[in-house]
């Protein structure tokens, strides 16, 4: 069994009714589609609750995840080891994608992301049959 491959591009942000959006880029890099499960981003000062996602992605193609995310971090703070933290199953398993990068808040307060986004994909269960 070979485990999804999957490039997450660093997030771009909006403000939407006093609350903020991030938006990541997700390419599924496999030959075999994938469906999405959920999403999260679980750190203290980058939040979003697990929100359960409807959809998939086809082998090579890309798709847009956007989130609500909790962040109220004075201009210039820097947040590390924020994830975003993506279910996804296949066929066979059940894989976790931790997506890392860096964010720093902006002029305005808002979430602005690294360059660069660290991915490791894990195995977590098997797909019901």
């Amino acid at each position: 069994m070979i485990e999804p491959l999957f490039r997450v591009e660093p997030f771009i942000t909006q403000s939407e009714s006093g609350r903020w959006l991030v938006t990541w880029q997700v390419t599924n890099l496999g030959s075999e589609t994938l469906r999405l499960i959920s999403a999260r981003h679980p750190h203290s000062q980058f939040r979003t609750e697990e929100t359960p996602l409807l959809g998939e992605v086809a082998a090579a193609a890309t798709t847009d995840l956007t989130l609500p995310v909790a962040f109220s971090e004075p201009p210039g703070t820097v947040v590390e080891n924020p994830f975003l933290i993506l279910l996804v199953s296949d066929r066979h398993a059940i894989w976790r994608i931790l997506a890392r990068v860096r964010v720093t808040a902006g002029p305005s307060g808002e979430p602005v992301a690294g360059t660069a986004v660290t991915v490791t994909v894990n195995r977590v269960g098997e797909t019901p049959t």
